[in-house]
Parts: C-alpha cells; sequence; structure tokens
C-alpha cells in the first residue's frame, strides 16, 4: 500500500466525502439521511466505518451496520457487512480488504460475535477468498405468479393494514424468538427503525389480530412489478401465515403486481404449506455468507443456513 494512504475510522464531518465517493462508485446518489439513518440513528448501535485517505481524497471506505440477533438463547450484537466503495483510481491495491480487517478487529475486540452479509458478484470472491469468509447459502426468490384468481384461501377479519409498531410486537418477539437457532431481533423499536423511519424506501404492514394478541404480521414493498413480502414473523401455526400471504396477494392483484416474491428458508413450515399454492423458488439467487469473530459460538450451526430465520429485511437492499 502506498505510504501517502492514511486509514482511520469515521469522524464527523467526513459525510461530504463518503456521499462523494457513493455518487462516483454507483452512480447514483446517497442522501444524507438515508445515510444517518443507516449508520448514526440504529437502535441497535452506530455503525463502524473505516476510511482510506489520500491527503483529502476518499480512495476506499467500508462500513458495518450493527444488529442485535438471538443466537442460541443468547443475544448478540453482530454486523450486516455492507456498502464497500473503492474509488476507481485506487483500485486493485487491496484497499477493501485492509478496511474489512481493521473494523473486524475493532469489532472482536469490543465483543461483537460476527460479520455477515450478502455479497453480489464482484465482491463475493474477495470476501470468501481474502477475508476468510464461508458460503452459508445461495437464497433464492419464493415467487408465486399472479393471476386473476387465486387458489389461496380468502383471509379473514382478523388480517388488516396497520400503520405503526407498537408493544404488541415486543410481545409476539418474545413468544417466537427462540422458534428458529439465528433470527435478527424483531422487537418494535427495530421494525419501527427498519420500515417506519427508512426515509428511503415505503413498506406497508398487515397484521393478524385475534382480539388483543397480534399473531403475526407480513411487511410490503412494491417493486417494479412484484409485491415484495420484505418480513414476516408469526406464531407456529401455518394458516396466520397463509391469511397473511393471501392478503398480500389480494394487495398485488388490486395494484396490478404481477408476482408476490419473498425470502423463506424451505424448513420454515410455511415454505412448504406455499408450494401447495404455486410459489416457487427460482433467481435472482443471493450470495449469503458469515464470519465468526467470538470463540464461543459453533461453526458447525452458524454456517448451516436450515438455522436460521431470514427474510428480505435482513438484507439493506429490500
Amino acid at each position: 500500500m502506498n505510504n501517502s494512504l492514511n486509514i482511520q475510522p469515521f469522524r464527523p464531518g467526513d459525510e461530504p466525502a463518503i456521499l462523494e465517493l457513493f455518487q462516483q462508485s454507483f452512480g447514483c446518489q446517497l442522501p444524507e439521511k438515508v445515510w444517518a439513518w443507516r449508520f448514526r440513528d440504529n437502535p441497535s448501535g452506530q455503525g463502524l466505518i473505516e476510511l482510506c485517505w489520500d491527503g483529502d481524497v476518499l480512495a476506499a471506505h467500508y462500513a458495518v451496520t450493527a444488529v442485535v440477533s438471538r443466537i442460541a438463547g443468547q443475544d448478540y450484537i453482530i454486523g450486516l457487512s455492507g456498502t464497500t466503495m473503492t474509488q476507481s483510481n485506487y483500485r486493485g491495491r487491496g484497499l477493501f480488504q485492509i478496511l474489512a480487517r481493521k473494523i473486524y478487529k475493532r469489532m472482536a475486540e469490543s465483543g461483537m460475535a460476527m460479520v455477515w452479509g450478502f455479497p453480489n458478484a464482484i465482491s463475493h470472491r474477495g470476501f470468501v477468498k481474502d477475508l476468510g469468509w464461508t458460503d452459508i447459502y445461495e437464497i433464492p426468490m419464493f415467487r408465486l405468479a399472479l393471476t386473476s384468481r387465486s387458489s389461496l384461501p380468502s383471509p379473514g377479519n382478523e388480517t388488516i393494514e396497520i400503520q405503526q409498531f407498537d408493544l404488541r410486537f415486543d410481545k409476539l418477539w418474545e413468544r417466537v424468538k427462540d422458534n428458529s437457532l439465528i433470527a435478527t431481533k424483531r422487537d418494535h423499536k427495530h421494525l419501527h427503525w427498519r420500515y417506519i423511519k427508512n426515509p428511503a424506501e415505503s413498506y406497508r404492514v398487515l397484521a393478524y389480530i385475534d382480539g388483543d394478541d397480534l399473531l403475526g404480521y407480513v411487511v410490503l414493498k412494491r417493486y417494479k412489478d412484484e409485491i415484495h413480502i420484505v418480513d414476516l414473523l408469526t406464531v407456529q401455526d401455518e394458516e396466520i401465515g397463509i391469511h397473511l400471504i393471501s392478503k398480500a396477494v389480494q394487495f398485488g392483484l388490486r395494484d396490478s403486481a404481477t408476482i408476490v416474491s419473498l425470502w423463506l428458508n424451505v424448513t420454515h413450515p410455511l415454505h412448504h404449506a406455499l408450494e401447495r399454492f404455486g410459489f416457487n423458488n427460482g433467481e435472482p439467487v443471493t450470495y449469503f455468507g458469515a464470519l465468526l469473530l467470538q470463540p464461543g459460538l459453533q461453526e458447525s450451526y452458524i454456517y448451516d443456513f436450515r438455522r436460521w430465520f431470514m427474510t428480505m429485511g435482513d438484507s439493506d437492499v429490500f
């Protein structure tokens, strides 16, 4: 690495250079309010950002978003990898790997359990070959092509659209949090931050409510001609999930969408139920991998996708 390059953590005031590098790297703007939402105002903790400077020029950037996850009956702070950027004149110098190792060292020293994420086709090899990540799965899109008639049962009056996440979502999370070995903590604070406060996207929330009890929910987003079911969580009753999915399909048909899609682990009981109604796995397929940073967690289950509960909302793309 050139001796003139300076590696250091993010400092307040670096935001304009980061946003400029984003524009150069991806050809679109990252609004400062979106950056602040993800890295400064996250209820799980501020993001970790490492920067490489050449004088006043920001040459490279790597960042990790803090996430609280439930792993084998305990809560851990882990990191979602994202926003890997290198200015074109500085590519090929290994800056991405240098910045990543710096952040992983800081994460390990602070007790964070692991880093995980969804590398794209360009960065995937670097994460696995150069940084020691383990490929866990290639996540398919689970899709239903919409027609004018759906074989799904009509949703009942228990399935309604709501505008906010409240304390009922905490009760639901406490009820289901250990149904999977590994899952992002879905309390109302996280959900409010992820879906209501998100300044870059617009979501709709459907809830299954029986009396005073919240028994499940889905979060929806329109993307081109698809309805993405970005998040989904229910008690262990596949009929509740089917009613929520049916309501999402109704929304899709009403809004002239042609497809409803989601991520759903094949081990989830609802996966098999939805196959009966025409859902199928297909493209696009998303790489998913991780790197353990603490010795207390077992690779045998961390690197086994069957143990994870994961939805699109666990990614920073949807």
